[in-house]
């Protein structure tokens, strides 16, 4: 395989995700940071849900930096055990981007 195809599929991996829509619950825990980060950086648009928004904000901040006002990241109030706030973020997603493509939960 020849450096420039190997590079090509480097580039085609790194697009993967380009404009994706990622719904991420537990938004706030150290898991869901490290994979919406890596989700970001390879150009996913991304929903960080949480039931408690001011937490979710301040891990936008630390991951994506205080300037960030990105319109690729979405905060969403979330609850588990509560059906309405599930309707609503979901709702939120789909009033923004039309879609949402891959769910990761991390709720635990």
């Amino acid at each position: 395989m020849s450096s420039t195809t190997n590079n090509d599929s480097i580039a085609d991996w790194r697009l993967l995700l380009s404009n994706k829509v990622v719904f991420i619950t537990g938004g706030a825990g150290w898991i869901a940071r490290h994979i919406a980060k890596t989700c970001y950086e390879h150009g996913a648009r991304i929903v960080l849900a949480d039931l408690n928004i001011e937490t979710i904000s301040k891990v936008k901040n630390e991951t994506f930096g205080l300037e960030n006002t990105d319109e690729r990241i979405l905060l969403v109030q979330f609850d588990v055990e509560n059906e309405e706030t599930i309707k609503k973020s979901v709702e939120l997603t789909l009033n923004k981007w039309n879609t949402i493509h891959i769910l990761i939960n991390t709720f635990v």
